[in-house]
């Protein structure tokens, strides 16, 4: 098969893209240090998987409530003084967490809160970047690549995570273990931070200052583009199906690693291990080898995360589960990168920031719903029969996309140079 685009060369031949590109596995790494610290956090705190939920669902909220304006936000302003920013003003509330959660669980729901406010305008930010520092022909590549240095993040992170607050926990203790793992992950944010320090992005037409009024219109012009651009539309919509059963999976991995599997840290930090090495596989296909047929793969990416959904439920051995898990990590990538793709096809270059602001809310209020699901459920009724009726249902759901006629018109974006009009 035929390489396309080159894609090794973007990180090693566009100076500004690697910039990008580095920032993001540093971030990434820290992340993955916070949410295993986190999850250890809770549980030892509290071992319920509905207060796992809820730290889930305030860490969306930030998304849910101003996302559409963080859109707005980067069509106007500097993206890579947004970005640096919003390294920054993450540090303080990370290495609070663990000083305010003996005293207060609720404290810790708000710093998160505060924590992802901080980073909203990060991800849009970064995304509409990408088509100013590589050419139209690279972007699926280039895209799959901003979506892999997620998963290589989590090949180093989770496993450096598991281990590490282990480690720290039994020899400072618990909360002093925990204190360190999250001066980790601040350690992170301000080396992605001096990295994009030498980003450059070429200058792009902006909209001048104006008012709430124009500001809403402009929010009102993404809107209306996504809703009626069936192809963006009917992908929007499909993609939502991952997120909400990912949601309902994100608190039931915690209780599945402490009660099913019993390994602690180590079980969970594995779990996602197992999805960012299938992650890896997944988006370095595509980047290697083009992604054809884009509306197709997001289909069998769903069909694919369901499957091994399913079958997680099934067994409690950790390394059959870690395998079904990196099943699910290839099947992500089957639904994120074609994704990102067809709304890089479809939607002109001025309104990128808030066609994916949106996109992201949708996603983000798909994960809270989903996230309080799973909690109560994983309480209620157990975390394996939760996890079957999740993987069952999203198989149904990609069948029923199958069915939607412009998810099989997107099968032929891969061969277009432009933004193609909707209705």
């Amino acid at each position: 098969m035929r390489l396309q685009g080159k894609p090794f060369a973007l990180l090693i031949g566009n100076r500004n893209f690697a910039a990008l590109w580095s920032s993001d596995l540093i971030v990434t790494l820290g992340d993955r240090i916070h949410r295993v610290a986190l999850a250890a956090l809770i549980w030892h705190l509290t071992g319920s998987l509905m207060d796992a939920g809820v730290a889930f669902i305030a860490s969306s909220l930030p998304d849910l409530a101003l996302g559409p304006l963080a859109g707005v936000a980067v069509d106007r302003w500097d993206r890579r003084k947004i970005m640096i920013a919003s390294d920054l003003a993450r540090i303080v509330p990370v290495l609070l967490i663990p000083i305010l959660a003996p005293i207060s669980l609720w404290s810790v729901y708000v710093l998160l809160f505060l924590l992802n406010t901080a980073s909203i305008l990060h991800r849009p930010a970064k995304v509409a970047s990408i088509p100013s520092v590589v050419p139209s022909s690279q972007l699926t590549a280039a895209n799959s690549f901003s979506s892999m240095v997620e998963s290589v993040g989590d090949l180093a992170g989770y496993p450096l995570a598991g281990v590490g607050v282990g480690l720290l926990s039994g020899w400072l203790g618990t909360e002093t273990g925990l204190t360190a793992a999250f001066g980790g992950t601040a350690l992170c944010y301000a080396l992605s931070a001096l990295i994009l320090l030498a980003l450059r992005l070429p200058l792009v037409e902006r909209a001048e200052e104006s008012s709430l009024r124009q500001v809403w219109e402009e929010l009102v012009t993404g809107l209306r583009f996504l809703a009626q651009h069936p192809i963006v539309r009917a992908n929007t919509a499909v993609l939502l199906l991952g997120p909400f059963a990912a949601g309902i999976a994100m608190p039931l991995l915690i209780g599945y690693a402490y009660e099913v599997i019993g390994d602690d840290e180590l079980a969970y930090a594995m779990l996602n291990f197992g999805i960012g090495l299938g992650s890896v596989v997944g988006a370095a296909g595509l980047a290697l080898f083009g992604a054809r047929r884009l509306g197709t793969l997001v289909i069998a990416g769903l069909a694919l995360m369901g499957a091994a959904i399913l079958g997680l439920a099934s067994t409690t051995m950790l390394w059959t589960a870690v395998l079904l898990m990196a099943v699910t990590g290839v099947g992500n990538m089957m639904v994120l990168i074609p994704s990102v793709t067809i709304v890089h096809r479809c939607t002109p270059t001025h309104l990128l920031g808030r066609v994916f602001s949106f996109r992201s809310t949708l996603i983000f209020t798909a994960l809270i719903v989903a996230n309080g699901i799973g909690g109560w459920a994983g309480d209620v009724f157990g975390v394996l029969p939760v996890l079957a009726v999740t993987g069952a249902g999203l198989l149904a759901g990609a069948v029923l996309a199958a069915m939607v006629p412009a998810s099989r018109q997107a099968d032929a974006l891969e061969i277009a140079a432009n933004p193609i009009p909707g209705d």
